[in-house]
């Protein structure tokens, strides 16, 4: 794997609109998944018959599977009606095949579906801190995230056991530090989690202060009290922010933003030369933005950027674009997608050229 990385989110073992063919040309090596969303479609059993997710959709690089924490967590905490959640995990309902079914999740369970999705990175089960939660309320996320970071390694080593898989052919799991805005309770779980021990660790949680800023102090905080292991932002997409996070020794990323900002006109771009940048750790002005479906690109003819090399900058202009937005095409959708994920990848080459010196 090379790192720093940015992985889009193909949370149903797609990326709406673009192929795999398509993530490849534009220089995606990795994707992330949600055992949450795959559960009920189209659910572990069919994805071990086929040999997992890579197959099944055509992809042959690197594949993560999210626990699917935050959403099953985020959907209780607004509905209490929707499931619930103990300590022996979590209970929640799903609409599938025109029906309704509850489902279980045990962190034996959540490890057990990862591996018939066949991920090369799993991530554990984690409480994820409700937002605004009280003092009593991070505790007790973190206590069980431990617990669960436990049960998670023990089943993993079970499930490698059983499977014949030696250090060099088993997946990578992940370890998640919660413990929301205390800096005490985010070190006592990083703490916890590496006596268990994990090939990485995750930021756990918002990453986002009182103000809906990043955070960067506690961003540096985590990277601080975790070991000298990968370290994963996840849901961490903000261009600016995952160029922070690499400067403070994180060195994986998944988010929705580009591919959902794509489909809603919200385009990506270098405000200059990317090879002209000497240290993009130090550049506070390179990221603009096109809200392509605005007037004054009607008879643009330039492409969406003159920095840029994808399918989209190098067959079509802002005006054709604009164009296929406005009858409501979805070939707009496709154009604009590979953009933002060629500028994400470029991106990330930038970073790894400044990290490796």
């Amino acid at each position: 794997m090379l790192l720093p990385d940015f992985f889009p989110d193909a949370t149903r073992g797609v990326i709406r609109s673009i192929d795999s063919q398509d993530l490849k040309v534009a220089g995606i090596n990795g994707l992330i998944v949600n055992t949450y969303h795959l559960l009920s479609q189209p659910g572990p059993s069919v994805l071990k018959s086929v040999g997992g997710i890579k197959p099944f959709m055509g992809w042959d690089g690197w594949i993560v599977s999210d626990s699917g924490g935050f959403q099953m967590f985020s959907i209780i905490q607004k509905n209490k009606s929707l499931g619930s959640i103990n300590k022996d995990g979590v209970i929640f309902h799903l609409s599938s095949k025109g029906g309704r079914r509850k489902y279980k999740i045990t962190p034996e369970k959540c490890i057990q579906i990862q591996f018939d999705i066949n991920s090369d990175v799993m991530v554990a089960l984690d409480y994820f801190t409700p937002y605004k939660a009280k003092e009593e309320d991070i505790k007790l996320s973190v206590d069980w995230t431990i617990e669960w970071g436990k049960r998670c390694k023990d089943e993993f080593e079970r499930q490698c056991k059983s499977r014949k898989l030696d250090a060099n052919s088993r997946p990578f799991l992940f370890g998640v530090v919660q413990g929301d805005s205390s800096k005490r309770e985010r070190e006592r779980c990083a703490v916890e989690l590496e006596k268990i021990g994990f090939d990485g660790y995750g930021y756990g949680g918002w990453p986002f202060d009182a103000d809906g800023n990043f955070d960067l102090e506690m961003t540096k905080h985590i990277a601080e009290v975790t070991p000298d292991k990968p370290l994963y932002g996840l849901g961490v997409g903000n261009p600016q922010a995952v160029v922070d996070s690499v400067r403070l020794g994180f060195s994986i990323f998944d988010c929705v933003l580009p591919t959902r900002d794509a489909r809603h006109k919200r385009l990506y771009v270098f405000k200059k030369d990317p090879k002209k940048i000497k240290d993009i750790f130090t550049e506070t002005d390179w990221l603009d933005f096109v809200y392509i479906s605005r007037e004054r690109f009607v008879r643009d003819g330039s492409p969406i950027s003159e920095y840029c090399d994808c399918h989209a900058c190098k067959n079509y202009s802002r005006a054709y674009l604009n164009h296929l937005f406005t009858i409501e095409d979805t070939l707009a959708y496709r154009l604009s997608t590979i953009h933002n994920l060629r500028m994400y990848s470029m991106l990330m080459e930038m970073l790894r050229k400044v990290v490796a010196k």
